[in-house]
């Protein structure tokens, strides 16, 4: 199907910055599940977009404003083809053999893990790829309990939303590991039912599975994802894949808005 996806982040601040520097991850990249028709990215401010490549293949502008700003938007704004692969991912840049994703984080600790790995019985699983389904379903059903858990009712509604993806995906990355499974955090677009509007991009995970590569992980939804799904950026968790990442001088703490629209595009003639 074709996506449309617009995708607008507003920093406010009080008293004006005397300058801003961002780092942007909202472009996504072609592979066999997704074809990117056009992409562009806008500032509302005088600057110089850069764009560039992380270490892990990701699309990254970057740019500077001198000031003072009381508020700059930056808004990603595109269509996508996207086709279902039933989560397999070919075609993809990769950057470092599939080890390297074995590495814990501070948002993927193994203790948490072990837990859930006792309470979920992965153990009984011999099958690595029906261990890793197994891992879906177990954490869709304690979805909502690791958020009370993280206490969600103390978070913003953006970073509720953007929590809520991240505790599933990272608790699932986490077991993975443990179980020596190379794991992953995806940060990407969803089309969601209703065209409903988001206040934050999704995240969900991939492991490494011998003989297929690597393969994707709603937990949150309990899924694979399919050809509702958009790619954007990779990470060992969701801070090294994250849409935005911001410094100023001067001015107050910024206030952030996010809209976010994922709708299907329907078909001309």
């Amino acid at each position: 199907m074709r996506l449309s996806i617009r995708h607008e982040t507003v920093h406010h601040f009080v008293p004006p910055a005397k300058s801003v520097i961002q780092s942007l991850r909202m472009t996504p990249r072609n592979h066999e599940g997704q074809h990117v028709v056009h992409w562009r990215i806008d500032v509302d401010a005088e600057c110089r977009l850069k764009a560039s490549h992380d270490a892990f293949g990701n699309v990254v502008h970057g740019f500077t404003s001198i000031g003072p700003h009381a508020a700059i938007a930056v808004t990603a704004i595109g269509e996508v083809d996207t086709f279902d692969t039933r989560g397999v991912i070919n075609g993809a840049i990769e950057r470092f053999p599939p080890e390297l994703y074995l590495r814990s984080t501070p948002l993927t600790p193994a203790n948490t893990a072990r837990t859930l790995m006792t309470e979920l019985k992965l153990a009984d699983e011999k099958d690595v790829l029906t261990r890793l389904h197994a891992l879906l379903r177990g954490l869709f059903t304690r979805t909502s309990a690791l958020e009370q858990e993280q206490e969600m009712a103390s978070r913003s509604p953006r970073d509720r939303a953007a929590a809520g993806t991240e505790i599933a995906a990272h608790a699932f990355i986490a077991c993975a590991r443990l179980l020596d499974v190379p794991a992953r955090y995806v940060a990407g677009y969803r089309l969601i039912e209703a065209n409903a509007p988001s206040a934050a991009m999704h995240g969900w995970a991939e492991a490494f599975v011998s003989g297929l590569g690597w393969v994707g992980f709603d937990p949150e939804n309990g899924i694979c994802p399919d050809d509702r799904y958009v790619r954007v950026a990779i990470g060992l968790d969701a801070l090294g894949a994250c849409a935005t990442r911001a410094a100023h001088v001067g001015g107050g703490e910024p206030k952030m808005l996010v809209k976010l629209a994922v709708s299907q595009m329907r078909p001309r003639g």
